[in-house]
């Protein structure tokens, strides 16, 4: 199965909130041990190292990109953004609104052809009709 993963699902895990950072660590195993594929946006990868760096936390910023650079050596893929995706997005903000940046992680994981987008962000239900979302 090929997942795609929300910023607050990656949040989550680096920040260590349980439950949900157990339930991320168990996807990543899964991802890591070839029993599913993996993909995130840049986006994605952007919003995370944000947060870090807007609390000055530069520790985790490098643990996070390592690991990031880590996962990509085991079936988990980083997704830039591309014509194809920002062409993606916007059609799908024109139809279901919302923010720019999570029309773009969902362009992302339908380009990728991704089964699902785990996130537990309530808005991005709204594209639920173009792809399954689910809570962890």
């Amino acid at each position: 199965m090929k997942i795609a993963l929300d910023t607050n699902v990656l949040i989550y895990f680096f920040e260590g909130i349980e439950p949900q950072a157990s339930k991320v660590e168990k996807i990543l195993q899964a991802i890591m041990k070839g029993r599913d594929e993996g993909v995130v946006s840049t986006i994605t990868i952007a919003e995370v190292l944000t947060g870090f760096y807007l609390a000055a936390d530069t520790a985790k910023a490098t643990k996070a990109k390592q690991l990031l650079n880590d996962l990509t050596l085991t079936g988990f893929k980083i997704v830039p953004v591309t014509f194809e995706i920002a062409d993606l997005a916007a059609n799908l903000r024109a139809k279901r609104g919302g923010k720019l940046p999570d029309a773009l992680i969902i362009a992302t994981a339908l380009n990728q052809e991704a089964n699902l987008v785990y996130s537990q962000d309530k808005d991005l239900q709204r594209f639920n009709k173009d792809t399954k979302i689910s809570e962890l």
